[in-house]
């Protein structure tokens, strides 16, 4: 439970009474439906005229706008696109897929179509197109064009604006074309639906009739444009190909030609049966081979004869060695022998006939000896021979490889020949058959795509449409309404209610006061009206405040408020006379101090007197107290003391009243612009801060709290003041305006 005990009030407010005072953050800015609610009914008069003044401006502008009229044609391409041009027989003729007509659909929207366009209508020297020639006025400018015609005739009929002096201030012919084709592009538009092969040229302009012919133009000459570009492409390939034809052709014989002289330098034979060198080269192979085998033969005779001859193994010898000589000799031999062994078997081996036959067997086999070396002589130079033969052959196969060796690489060089030669016949022949399926003689073109449907003369403009840009714009301005009241509840710093103030307070909220500028009206003050209506708004929030303070703190003993605002005009003298005829009402003791130099503060509405002399001689003992206390001669007869505030003997007044009153309550300056409050703040046991809904600003709330947070005040709550409508609304304005002049004229109390 709070508590205004001093004490006890430091220690529990310690974090909200620091030296500065921290702003906390405001709430994130999140609208609901209520929220919107709210913002309607506290910008109602701003959104009402931003709502009227947008519709007006809506309405105005749709019948302002310059009307414009949309012509529509349409061209159709060819299931196949034919290409007659292309070298891949597969392209030449090709269903059109969505890819080709995207494309197409590109072409007809580039410059370089554009461009064509302008060329063929001439619409360089249309001033709707070429932006810098002097603009030309037609019916189909709008009213706008009409209010400002004859101004626009007084600046630009002068001799300084004709048609030389614009030709002088052009740049270049290229200028006034690139520009009129931006503003072609920028008036017509090319679309399809789906996969359709049909297109919709869309012309949007102000004259009907030149949207018309432009969009026709369009179409026709797109069609012309295409088959143009196909024709120039067939007759630019029929060209390259016959050019390309002529160059194969001589191509080809010079390199014939070549092919001929380099076989003949080379000794290159068209026929593999002229080829002489090959068979002799075979020729020789055969030889060089039967005098290997000839050699080898010979020189292993040559050598078994040898070696037997060596061994003297005459068996031997005469099985390798054969002659006719050597056979006869053999034969001798063989006789004598005979003869040796029959004499010897005769006569023994020392007759003289044993004799001559060992000596003629020696002589036969001296000649046998010889004619076996004359034999092996004759077999080493036929070995000699026969090696010398194939040494021939050998040189001369190796020369042959030699000729063959040049013989394959001019082959070899020749076959390349011939193959770059087929080659570039194939080639040839290629171009022979493109240029016989392109038929040049017979000069056929075909188009791409034909017009579908011409454009109709438009009778009623496409834009402005009044009710589509009535109900956009009507849209469009609630939005913009809206968002608008957003970004001012954004901006707006001022506390609209209870919810903005204990956010910055960060104290509660203890009571809410209703706007009461129409109960109060009359002769009647408003503490008289706490008594006189208890059923009012007013009323019941008094008691409420003072229900509230007493359930604060329930110790005996007379206790202290002061009723404080950040600045002038929030309604704290309301407030605490109403708290002290509340609490007269409920039987407590009340006084008011007052201490706010305002000249209608609560002593100048009770009527009582300044009484700053009388106060100044009780602080010095030189007086009574009674003779300070004013009390107001009308109901509930409420006292005050009204004197300007001596901060070095306040404690001394403080003291006496806790005797003498149950609820003293402090009617303090404003904090914004006097000093007193924060130092009156140390010396009361509690506080009560008055806000001015919608008044007040959160910046003022702020400093105030910084000011006073200098004595660490004990904040009990807030109060809101003047929150909601006014109470009895069925008033006429007009009344309220007579009735606030004429209490005015009298001097009575207006508001809180």
């Amino acid at each position: 439970m709070l508590t205004t005990d001093r004490a006890v009030d430091h220690s529990t407010n310690k974090i909200q009474s620091t030296t500065i005072y921290q702003m906390p953050p405001r709430r994130p800015y999140t609208y609901g439906l209520q929220d919107i609610a709210e913002l309607l009914r506290r910008y109602i008069v701003f959104f009402g005229i931003f709502i009227l003044t947008g519709l007006a401006l809506t309405i105005l502008a749709s019948l302002l706008y310059t009307k414009i009229y949309t012509a529509t044609s349409a061209i159709v391409f060819d299931r196949n696109d034919a290409r007659p041009y292309e070298a891949v027989v597969e392209l030449r003729k090709q269903e059109r897929d969505k890819s080709v007509m995207e494309t197409e659909l590109d072409v007809i929207q580039s410059r370089v179509f554009a461009g064509t366009v302008i060329d063929a209508l001439n619409l360089v020297e249309d001033p709707d197109y070429n932006t810098y020639l002097h603009p030309i006025r037609t019916e189909g400018n709008g009213l706008i064009g009409s209010l400002f015609a004859p101004i626009v005739g007084v600046l630009f009929s002068n001799e300084g604006n004709g048609p030389e002096m614009v030709r002088r201030r052009l740049i270049s012919e290229s200028v006034q074309r690139n520009r009129a084709i931006s503003t072609l592009l920028s008036s017509y538009i090319v679309d399809r639906r789906g996969d359709s092969l049909a297109m919709t040229i869309r012309v949007r302009q102000p004259n009907p009739l030149k949207a018309a012919t432009i969009a026709d133009a369009i179409a026709e000459r797109y069609v012309e444009w295409t088959a143009k570009l196909t024709d120039e492409a067939t007759k630019n390939t029929i060209a390259y190909l016959r050019s390309q034809q002529a160059e194969l052709a001589g191509r080809i014989a010079n390199m014939e030609r070549e092919i001929a002289n380099f076989a003949t330098n080379s000794d290159l034979t068209f026929d593999p049966q002229d080829d002489l060198l090959r068979a002799r080269m075979e020729q020789l192979n055969e030889q060089l081979t039967i005098a290997r085998v000839d050699e080898a033969g010979a020189v292993a005779r040559y050598n078994e004869a040898k070696g037997l001859l060596a061994s003297t193994d005459e068996q031997a010898l005469g099985r390798v060695l054969t002659s006719d000589q050597l056979d006869r000799l053999r034969t001798e031999q063989s006789r004598l022998e005979r003869v040796r062994a029959q004499l010897s078997s005769k006569f023994g081996k020392n007759h003289p006939l044993v004799i001559d036959a060992d000596a003629e067997l020696q002589a036969t086999r001296a000649m046998i000896g010889d004619e076996a070396q004359r034999i092996v002589q004759e077999l080493a130079n036929n070995s000699k021979v026969a090696s010398i033969r194939t040494e021939k052959f050998s040189t001369e196969v190796a020369l042959l490889q030699k000729r063959m060796e040049g013989r394959n690489l001019a082959e070899i060089r020749r076959r390349e020949l011939e193959r770059d030669l087929l080659a570039e016949q194939k080639r040839y022949d290629q171009i022979v058959l493109r240029l016989g399926d392109l038929d040049p003689e017979r000069g056929e073109r075909k188009a791409s795509a034909t017009v579908a449907s011409y454009a109709e003369v438009p009778t009623s403009p496409s834009f402005p449409t009044p009710s589509f840009v009535i109900a956009t714009g009507s849209f469009g301005v609630f939005v913009l309404a809206i968002i608008g009241l957003m970004v001012a509840e954004a901006l707006d710093n001022r506390l609209h209610g209870p919810r903005d103030v204990e956010e910055v307070l960060n104290r509660p909220n203890l009571v809410t006061i209703p706007n009461l500028k129409a109960p109060l009206h009359s002769l009647q003050m408003p503490h008289q009206l706490v008594v006189s209506s208890p059923g009012s708004m007013f009323s019941k929030a008094m008691r409420n405040l003072c229900m509230a303070w007493e359930a604060i703190d329930r110790s005996a003993g007379g206790k202290i408020v002061m009723i404080c605002s950040p600045s002038n005009g929030d309604g704290k003298t309301t407030i605490a006379l109403g708290l002290a005829a509340a609490a007269r009402a409920q039987g407590l003791r009340a006084l008011i101090l007052d201490f706010d130099p305002n000249s209608k503060g609560a002593g100048f509405l009770l009527g009582a007197p300044q009484a700053d002399t009388a106060l100044s001689n009780f602080l010095e003992n030189k007086g009574d107290l009674k003779s300070v206390i004013f009390a107001s001669p009308s109901y509930p007869f409420l006292e005050v003391i009204s004197s300007r505030p001596n901060l070095y003997g306040v404690e001394v007044l403080y003291t006496e009243l806790r005797g003498l009153y149950d609820l003293i309550i402090i009617d303090s300056p404003a904090l914004q612009h006097e000093e007193d409050s924060v130092w009156l703040a140390s010396r009361v046991d509690s506080i009560i801060m008055v806000v001015a809904a919608v008044r007040t600003k959160e910046r003022n709330l702020v400093d105030a709290l910084n000011r006073l947070s200098v004595n660490h005040p004990v904040i009990l709550g807030s109060v809101v003041n003047f929150f909601g409508k006014p109470e009895n609304q069925d008033r006429p304005s007009w009344f309220s305006w007579f009735s606030r002049r004429r209490y005015k004229a009298s001097g009575s109390p207006i508001g809180i």
